[in-house]
């Protein structure tokens, strides 16, 4: 299981003024993409089985747990990158900004906790 550890610059903007930062993204191999997924598969069926205990409410969890579990695993095995860790500030109020750990598609848009404009950060 093989995944790359990747440091990018990106730039965070807000109208006209800019910061710039650097992002930590992993990237993933096929295998790792693939134990990634089984490893999802087997917490959707311990799900299914915890909710096997649940009287009255299993009869709708667990079916619901099933079926919703492949499109989890199908996201989960489409992933290729993940961002593990940004160092940022906001583009208008300079306080750092928190990037939450999705998929690196550019350019990303998040809320800075301060100021709660919406900052637009791109690959640098």
């Amino acid at each position: 299981m093989t995944t790359q550890v990747v440091t990018h610059q990106i730039i965070a903007s807000y109208a006209d003024t800019t910061s710039l930062g650097s992002i930590t993204v992993l990237h993933f191999s096929e295998r790792a993409r693939l134990m990634r997924a089984l490893k999802a598969s087997g917490v959707c069926l311990l799900v299914a089985c915890v909710c096997l205990c649940i009287p009255g409410a299993h009869f709708v969890l667990v079916p619901l747990t099933l079926l919703i579990s492949p499109f989890i695993i199908l996201r989960i095995h489409r992933e290729k990158t993940r961002i593990s860790h940004a160092e940022i500030s906001c583009a208008k109020c300079r306080e750092p900004l928190v990037v939450l750990a999705t998929q690196e598609l550019y350019p990303l848009f998040e809320n800075c906790g301060a100021c709660h404009r919406e900052i637009k950060i791109q690959a640098g």
